[in-house]
Protein backbone atom coordinates (compact mmCIF):
# COMPACT_ATOMS: atom_id res chain seq x y z
CA UNK A 1 0.00 0.00 0.00
CA UNK A 2 1.31 3.43 -0.94
CA UNK A 3 1.03 6.35 1.46
CA UNK A 4 2.02 10.02 1.40
CA UNK A 5 5.62 10.60 0.22
CA UNK A 6 5.92 7.13 -1.41
CA UNK A 7 7.02 7.11 -5.04
CA UNK A 8 4.51 5.81 -7.56
CA UNK A 9 5.65 2.71 -9.43
CA UNK A 10 5.79 2.81 -13.24
CA UNK A 11 2.24 3.30 -14.47
CA UNK A 12 0.06 4.48 -17.34
CA UNK A 13 -3.43 5.83 -16.61
CA UNK A 14 -6.22 7.61 -18.40
CA UNK A 15 -6.92 10.83 -16.50
CA UNK A 16 -10.08 12.94 -16.54
CA UNK A 17 -8.75 16.46 -17.09
CA UNK A 18 -11.64 18.55 -18.45
CA UNK A 19 -15.41 18.88 -18.60
CA UNK A 20 -15.08 19.61 -22.33
CA UNK A 21 -16.19 16.44 -24.15
CA UNK A 22 -13.56 16.74 -26.91
CA UNK A 23 -10.67 17.09 -24.41
CA UNK A 24 -12.08 15.20 -21.43
CA UNK A 25 -9.24 12.71 -20.93
CA UNK A 26 -5.55 12.25 -21.49
CA UNK A 27 -3.04 9.51 -20.77
CA UNK A 28 -0.50 10.11 -18.03
CA UNK A 29 2.37 7.84 -17.06
CA UNK A 30 5.22 7.61 -14.57
CA UNK A 31 7.29 10.09 -16.64
CA UNK A 32 4.55 12.75 -16.88
CA UNK A 33 5.18 15.81 -14.72
CA UNK A 34 8.56 14.50 -13.58
CA UNK A 35 9.64 16.03 -10.25
CA UNK A 36 6.12 17.21 -9.38
CA UNK A 37 3.72 15.89 -6.75
CA UNK A 38 0.79 13.83 -8.04
CA UNK A 39 -2.37 12.65 -6.39
CA UNK A 40 -4.02 9.54 -7.79
CA UNK A 41 -7.51 8.51 -6.72
CA UNK A 42 -9.01 5.27 -7.99
CA UNK A 43 -12.60 4.35 -7.37
CA UNK A 44 -16.05 3.90 -8.80
CA UNK A 45 -17.97 6.76 -10.38
CA UNK A 46 -20.58 6.58 -7.60
CA UNK A 47 -18.44 8.16 -4.86
CA UNK A 48 -19.74 9.58 -1.58
CA UNK A 49 -18.11 12.82 -0.48
CA UNK A 50 -15.88 12.18 2.53
CA UNK A 51 -14.54 14.92 4.78
CA UNK A 52 -11.02 15.21 6.24
CA UNK A 53 -12.11 13.89 9.63
CA UNK A 54 -13.31 10.63 8.07
CA UNK A 55 -10.04 10.29 6.11
CA UNK A 56 -7.97 10.94 9.23
CA UNK A 57 -9.80 8.11 11.02
CA UNK A 58 -8.73 5.52 8.43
Amino acid sequence: MLTVSNRLPEHSLTAWVSLDVTNASTTINHASHEGKWRGVSVGSIDVTVVGPTEIAGV
